[in-house]
Parts: C-alpha cells; structure tokens; sequence
C-alpha cells in the first residue's frame, strides 16, 4: 500500500515524500480514507504508531485549495507536542499553500498574534492559550471545519477538560471532529458521548498496550543504589536514552548528578521554561545530549524516533504510565527496549504491569538484568551478588 492509494492529493503526496515516509502505518492506512470521506472518527493506537500523520494529512487535504482563514484546529496537552505536531504538518503541507500556526504558553502572546495576522489555515494549541487568544478575539473559530483532541487520554490526566469543553461550544455545528489517544479511559469515553456520538473507531493493538516491537526488563535495585546502577548501565549504551523521575526536584537532580559524572545529559521538567525545555529537546533530538532526565508530563512532547532505550528509574505510578513512557522507544516499527528498576516499595507496582504484560514472559518477579549491564544488587551487610533476569521479548 502506498500513500498515493489512499486517496491524498498530489500537493499533500510531495510534502509526504519531503517527510521520507514511503508507506503507510496500520492506522494511517485504516484512518486517512475514513477521514478523506468525512467521517467522524477516534483513532487508538500506541505512542509512535503514526498518529499525527494519521490526522494531519487528510485535514490538509481537505483543506488544500480552499479559501483562506483558520480552518484546522488541533488541540493538544503540551508545549513540546504543540511545537512537534506543527512542525510535521509544515512539512506535511511544504508544497500545499498551507499556513500552520502555534499557540501556547510560555511565550509572549503577541509573537503568536502577530503571525496569526499574517495568514493561517490550521492552529495546534494547547487548550489554555487558546481560550486566551479566543477571549482577546485573536483568534475566531467560527470557519473550523475540522477538529483534533491530540492525546485525549493525556489532556484528561493534566486536568484540561474543562477548557476542552468551552472551546467545544466556540465551534460551529457543522464540522468534523477527530480523536486519537494511546488509551481511552472512561473519562475520555464520557468525552466521546458528549462530542463524538456514532464516531468511527479505529483501534490498533488493544487498549493500553505497549508497542510488540519494544522489550520489557526489570531490575530489582536499592533506592539508594539506583543512581550508581543507572551511571553503570549508561555507560554500556551507546544510543539515546530517555530516563524517566516521577518527580520534578528528582529530574533535576539526576540531571545534574549525571552530568557532573561526565555524562552528555540534561533533564526536562514543567519548572523550566518553555525556551529551555524546547533547548532541552533540540539537543537531545540532534544527539548533543544522548541521556535525557524527565517527568511524565514534559516528555509527552518528546517525538524522537530513535530512542533505543527507556529507563524507568522511578517505577511509573500507574499501567496507564507505563504505557506511555516504553512507548517512547519501538517507534514507527523499530525495535527499542525499556528497563525499570524495582525498588521495594514498589514491587506491588511492577505487579500490575507484569500481570498486564503476562503473555510476552514477563517475569514473575523483578530480578536482575544480565551481566551485560553490571548492575550489582546490594545484599543487606553491604557485599554485592550479581543476578541474572529472564529477557521479556515481545511476541512477534
């Protein structure tokens, strides 16, 4: 199947061929034509199974041609995802006559209106700044034909329903709406009633799983052992690595403790700026900084296809959690890894996502990688032992 088969437009195929994408996901080949023919549609599929494409191209086609004025309108939960979406769908619409603009905070607004005057066809925004703009009148909805909620599942978690429905009741009776999201809580399902009755929907995989193309380890290490493991373990990975903290005091000070170890690290949290965290992702992105420290929320705007492996060095609080950060890595078909140390206290934790993952061997009990990783766990009097883990390979 290519691209041209699914029924996009000469214009939208060249900025498809300037992205190097030669064929299509599962779900972009499942949901491009349902939305080229006007459906309504929910879109599920696991983080990097092609999404924004999956989206942004049939909304451009659509749109292409047509007469000028905000017309698109993609919500999403962050920043960093804001800035991404925008940046695949310029590209997506190079050769289409397509202005893609951005709204969210951080920055001053009137950079943002400023180019807003100067032409645009599709907005992606984060939903605050957009009720900001709409109130000061920067901004009318009142042309949309097509709207996207981007990660749904996400904007839930952050507390951004609220606005998602005001900006709901600004858009005219007469449009299109779309929904993707890794998983579909009920919260969201209750969304979906409201907004999207009778939709179309699109599943790759089945809820709330990871991507078959990632492998799934775990480390039982001391939570006062887990910074020397983890310094031993990057030094054995030569790749990209994304790290991920629970909290933002403990990213920053991994960050700092990693990089006074000589280590090409930084860290990403809500507390630093929106221009530092942008900073942050372009040197991860271009390989200037190969291990990156982060929360959950800041790295949802992390769009690198290449990260060979993601730590878990605090256990995720929730399966829903995990999902999101080992889909970080096995994006767009590739294989990646994800390994989680197990402290104690959070054995009951790694429960729930081996009982999750239980058909891909996860093992029954959080133990050791093996030697390849000289991680030692610590036996109470101080004297290491070494240990050897099962490897969870993801059935094929």
């Amino acid at each position: 199947m290519s691209f041209a088969s699914l029924g996009l437009k000469e214009p939208i195929l060249r900025g498809v061929r300037a992205a190097g994408y030669e064929t299509p996901t599962e779900i972009q080949a499942h949901a491009i034509p349902k939305i080229l023919a006007g459906a309504e549609l929910i879109g599920l599929g696991q983080t990097g199974s092609g999404k924004t494409a999956a989206f942004g191209l049939p909304m451009l086609d659509k749109l292409c041609g047509g007469p000028p004025g905000l017309r698109g309108l993609i919500v999403v939960p962050t920043r960093e995802l804001c800035v991404q979406v925008a940046e695949n769908l310029r590209t997506y619409a190079s050769h289409a006559g397509l202005s893609v603009c951005t709204a969210f905070g951080g920055v001053d607004m009137s950079i943002q209106e400023s180019a807003f005057k100067r032409g645009i066809d599709v907005v992606v925004a984060c939903p605050g700044r957009l009720i900001d703009h709409l109130e000061r009148r920067n901004l009318t909805l009142e042309k949309v034909q097509m709207v996207v909620l981007d990660e749904a599942d996400r904007m839930l978690d952050m507390g951004f329903m609220p606005q998602i429905r005001r900006i709901f009741l600004r858009l005219p009776q007469e449009r299109q709406n779309l929904l993707f999201s890794a998983t579909m809580p009920k919260e969201v399902e209750s969304l979906v009633e409201d907004f999207l009755p009778g939709a179309e929907r699109v599943q790759i995989g089945s809820r709330s799983q990871s991507a078959k193309t990632i492998e799934h380890r775990f480390a039982a290490v001391a939570v006062a052992d887990k910074q020397y493991a983890l310094e031993r373990l990057l030094q054995r990975e030569p790749g990209r690595v994304l790290i991920f903290v629970n909290k933002k005091l403990g990213c920053e000070r991994l960050g700092n403790a990693l990089k006074r170890a000589g280590f090409p690290a930084d860290a990403i949290h809500g507390d630093k700026s929106a221009e530092a965290r942008y900073a942050c992702l372009q040197a991860f992105a271009r390989g200037k900084v190969r291990y990156l420290v982060a929360t959950d929320v800041a790295a949802r705007g992390i769009d690198v296809d290449d990260i060979e492996l993601v730590v878990n060095y605090d256990f995720p609080l929730g399966l829903e959690d995990y999902i999101h950060r080992a889909g970080r890595t096995g994006r767009a078909g590739r294989s990646g890894r994800a390994l989680s140390f197990v402290a104690p206290s959070e054995r009951r934790l790694h429960e729930v996502v081996a009982a999750h993952l239980q058909g891909r061997e996860v093992p029954a009990a959080p133990k050791l990688p093996g030697r390849g990783y000289g991680m030692p766990k610590r036996r109470e009097g101080g004297k290491p032992s070494r240990g050897r883990s099962r490897t969870a390979h993801a059935a094929h």
